[in-house]
């Protein structure tokens, strides 16, 4: 088993931004040119951060301003305003999870991101908006993979054996999970390669080997093996306590996540007597935060790991008044809907896609009061509440939050709320 060690690496404060190994930190401004220069070494060549160019303040205007114009497409919603988003305390050195390709480029290793619209990685080995844990694993894991003789994967001819590399970082305690993406189950290095991980980082937990052995570039296989330690962090998200495991989706920015969660249960109002709803519910953190202020919470999702490991959460947490199904969204909800006697709100958090016509419609024969929409994609979010205002829903209230510090990526909550009476056809079954 990994050894255990007393002295976890030394945490980022929240209120500091990442400081780049030179000293320098924040946006510099060039001594010759007079213009401010990012704090970044891979930037403009990685597409990973668009906005890293502009101060902050006028990163969250642009996010206000994507947000409004993907709604203010819509008749319906013209009128609905669109505040700054929410801001994120950590700019830098912020994100929890991090996924990255490993290539080959004639002798030099590369672990980065690809170019949009292409098979070309760029390598960002000392990127900004990692923690500095994670970045000091990315430099020794290139060194490694040189030294071990490691084979990078080969796109074009389905060859090699590491494809990608996953971190999982829990700021509370300063502690990685990282994930090896293989071509196959035999990794003939991999014990050397363990060996110089223990030996070097006290913060590395457990490393996990996941299989992959189908062409192309999709990233994750079907098959997890534990290789040392664990396969999950533990993060805390105001009083909770979760279990994240390497499998499981989670917000990468566990502070906003944090206060968009609290939105969440702000604008639920709920009194301790309601019975609140929770689909695409992952591994449960906002039906926790719920089920603190409901009498019940019922959270769907179509992954049974992270179904388990929600009911492992709200054990975790003393929560006994949480209810958790595996399946189809519109099928469990239909399901369960029929077995309380209402369903008095209804949180959404659909992937980028938005939700189904089969989801849409299941969720307007509850006929809830209330519906909150929670989304990474201002297009489909509009779209569909678009779609609820046609069928007697007034949008309430909008507010982005900034997840993703230096991208053109918002995260947006919605509270919709029933105007007129819902006349509903019965579903066919």
């Amino acid at each position: 088993m990994w050894r255990q060690h007393s002295s976890p690496a030394k945490p980022l404060s929240p209120r500091q931004p990442y400081v780049r190994p030179s000293g320098q930190g924040g946006h510099e401004r060039d001594r010759h040119q007079g213009e401010l220069r990012p704090p970044c070494p891979h930037y403009p060549a990685c597409h990973g951060c668009p906005f890293l160019q502009f101060p902050y303040r006028e990163q969250l205007a642009k996010k206000q301003e994507i947000v409004a114009k993907a709604l203010h497409e819509y008749a319906s919603l013209a009128s609905a305003e669109v505040p700054l988003p929410v801001p994120s305390a950590r700019q830098f050195g912020y994100r929890a999870r991090t996924k990255l390709a490993v290539r080959k480029v004639k002798d030099k290793i590369l672990i980065g991101l690809y170019v949009p619209e292409s098979h070309e990685v760029v390598d960002i080995s000392a990127c900004p908006v990692h923690p500095q844990p994670v970045n000091q694993l990315i430099q020794f894991l290139k060194e490694e993979i040189a030294r071990l003789g490691i084979i990078p994967y080969d796109e074009e001819h389905d060859s090699g054996q590491l494809r990608y590399l996953d971190f999982r970082y829990s700021f509370w305690q300063q502690q990685v999970v990282l994930t090896l993406i293989t071509r196959h189950m035999h990794f003939p290095q991999v014990r050397d390669l363990l060996r110089s991980l223990e030996r070097r980082f006290p913060f590395l937990i457990g490393v996990v080997q996941n299989i992959n052995d189908k062409p192309g570039n999709v990233i994750w296989g079907d098959r997890f093996s534990p290789l040392r330690g664990r396969d999950a962090v533990l993060e805390k998200l105001g009083e909770l306590k979760m279990s994240i495991p390497v499998d499981a989706f989670s917000q990468v920015n566990t502070q906003v996540a944090r206060k968009l969660y609290e939105r969440t249960l702000e604008w639920a109002g709920l009194t301790g007597k309601e019975i609140a709803f929770d689909l695409y519910c992952g591994i449960g953190p906002i039906s926790l935060f719920l089920a603190s202020q409901a009498q019940l919470v019922i959270g769907i999702d179509d992954n049974v790991g992270a179904i388990n490991t929600a009911k492992q959460n709200a054990r975790r947490n003393g929560y006994n008044n949480c209810r958790f199904f595996a399946g189809d969204a519109a099928e469990k909800l239909r399901e369960t809907s029929t077995s309380v006697a209402r369903a008095d709100v209804i949180v959404v958090n659909p992937p980028r896609k938005g939700l189904s016509p089969d989801t849409f419609a299941a969720i307007l024969a509850t006929k809830t009061p209330k519906i909150i929409y929670i989304s990474c994609a201002p297009t489909t979010l509009a779209r569909d509440l678009d779609r609820f205002t046609a069928e007697g829903y007034h949008v309430h209230r909008v507010q982005p939050f900034d997840m993703f510090p230096q991208t053109n990526k918002v995260e947006t909550i919605a509270l919709l709320e029933r105007t007129l009476p819902l006349v509903v056809t019965p579903l066919a079954q």
